[in-house]
């Protein structure tokens, strides 16, 4: 299966990622002639189409998740 992201021209955004087959260009079937289905391997959701060419948003950095209290520790709280 080959990796496409379907990009809205409108908008020049990344708005799904789909498999196919084989590699696909143009006007995705059954989808609407505002939407370009283009092969990528890397390119997510959110990410800009612009000259051929995908630019991923930047990654958010995950916060660590904190200890859960003890009882102890809720109760001194």
């Amino acid at each position: 299966m080959i990796r496409h992201c379907i990009i809205d021209t409108n908008t020049n955004l990344v708005v799904n990622i789909v498999e196919y087959e084989s590699k696909r260009t143009g006007i995705p079937e059954g989808l609407e002639s505002h939407l370009l289905c283009v092969a990528s391997e890397t390119g997510d959701i959110g990410g800009t189409y612009e000259n051929g060419t995908i630019t991923n948003p930047p990654q958010i950095a995950s916060l660590p998740i904190p200890d859960p209290l003890n009882k102890t520790q809720m109760e001194n709280a």
